[in-house]
């Protein structure tokens, strides 16, 4: 765990208890603001408060493109954007958006359903027994029309 993330977590244990600062956590705050009004006279990119603040390692996001609910949801998204769309054009533009998803169009299609099924059943995927909205859906962006460009 980088010193960032300890520090910020340390100030906060402080705070909800009450409990004054140990000497390593305020020597770490004025560094930090040390950093901060460098960057900001330097006008560095934003990227640099990383480093700044100490924060180091990466961020793992779990990738759920692949979900059939997550598919479903997304694909009803599409279909909303383009209602005359067929299911194979708007499983192709969810492989667009998600390349990640899968290998071939006939898996996410096969995604797909099975997720309607489970969203017909109020199931979540792997058969946990929810019984309403998942609410996690992916949010997908229309593609840009030549109306929307303004150059």
């Amino acid at each position: 765990m980088s010193i960032g993330i300890t520090a910020w977590r340390a100030i906060a244990f402080a705070l909800e208890r009450d409990l004054e600062l140990p000497l390593w956590l305020t020597i770490y705050l004025k560094q930090t603001v040390g950093g901060i009004d460098d960057w900001a006279a330097l006008n560095g990119p934003p990227g640099e408060f990383k480093e700044i603040l100490r924060l180091s390692g990466k961020r793992k996001f779990d990738d759920r493109s692949g979900e059939p609910r997550r598919i479903y949801d997304a694909i009803c998204q599409l279909r909303e954007q383009q209602p005359g769309a067929t299911v194979k054009a708007l499983v192709l533009a969810y492989m667009k958006q998600f390349p990640r998803a899968g290998e071939n169009e006939e898996y996410v299609r096969q995604k797909y359903y099975q997720g309607k099924r489970l969203a017909e059943t109020g199931e979540d995927y792997k058969g946990c027994g929810r019984k309403r909205d998942i609410g996690t859906g992916p949010t997908v962006v229309p593609e840009p029309t030549e109306d929307d460009l303004d150059l």
